[in-house]
């Protein structure tokens, strides 16, 4: 989707703000900001950066940042010439099996960076599977025939990117990791002591179990409460637009807070 038509659905859905995290990219900016002014959608700049810990993948986003900024663009840059390679070598691995796909089949609409849901997709529309979990069970999840391991930046690093933005780092979906609380715990405090602000408790991952105990985490802590949809506009969404599961609403107050925290860094 592009910020037009995201931002368009955010207003028609009665979302009052909202922020574009895509991954390793901003170019969601500054068409995003238009759009939202004129449609009276509050637009709050972010990204999301894949990133490991102690051979853990994780995902922080950046909230707050700034979309001038050098730094930024020159690591965002890094990510996305890391990725490109990484599709490169999937495609090579698919034409070993005589599948007609190459990269030339991507569009160059600026809708984001191009990773393996693009590629499931292309092999249902070339009829090679017909779904696109099926794509990633024969091809592209870590077991597939096609699977190529991402190159992915330190958590510390990721986090300063987002830092030397002038930006807040949340860490995303905890409850995707499927980790012991203790040992979740004992993360959320390592990832604080390397900058991180806080924790996304709201999201359609997350269980009302979860949600509790992550809640108790950022009380305890100090750390900021953000919450979304992580909607991507595709079939296999768990919540939608809106929402972030469970029919669940973010707060708003927790945009204040972390509005807020924007001007204890600017």
């Amino acid at each position: 989707m592009s910020p037009f038509e995201i931002v368009s659905a955010a207003r028609v859905k009665g979302v009052s703000a909202l922020s574009i995290t895509d991954h390793d990219t901003m170019a969601a900016y500054p068409e995003a900001f238009r759009i939202g002014e004129a449609q009276q959608v509050e637009v709050v700049p972010g990204v999301e950066i894949t990133a490991h810990h102690q051979e853990i993948s994780l995902h922080i986003l950046g909230f707050g940042l700034d979309c001038h900024s050098v730094s930024l663009a020159e690591g965002l840059c890094g990510i996305q010439q890391a990725r490109q390679r990484r599709n490169q070598k999937i495609i090579e691995k698919l034409n070993n099996f005589k599948l007609a796909v190459s990269m030339d089949d991507f569009p160059c609409d600026g809708r984001g960076q191009t990773g393996r849901p693009h590629i499931a997709q292309l092999l249902v529309r070339k009829g090679v599977v017909r779904t696109e979990q099926e794509a990633f069970a024969k091809f592209l999840r870590k077991d597939g025939a096609a699977y190529v391991q991402r190159q992915l930046l330190p958590v510390r690093q990721a986090i300063s990117m987002i830092i030397g933005a002038g930006g807040v780092a949340v860490l995303a979906h905890p409850g995707s990791l499927k980790m012991p609380e203790g040992d979740l715990k004992r993360m959320i405090h390592e990832l604080q002591t390397v900058g991180l602000s806080g924790v996304e408790a709201y999201h359609p991952m997350n269980s009302e179990k979860m949600l509790r105990f992550l809640l108790r985490i950022c009380h305890v802590n100090g750390l900021l409460v953000t919450g979304g949809s992580d909607f991507h506009g595709r079939s296999g969404d768990k919540a939608p637009l809106g929402e972030a599961g469970c029919r669940r609403q973010v707060p708003g107050h927790l945009l204040t807070a972390l509005k807020d925290r924007f001007a204890d860094f600017s």
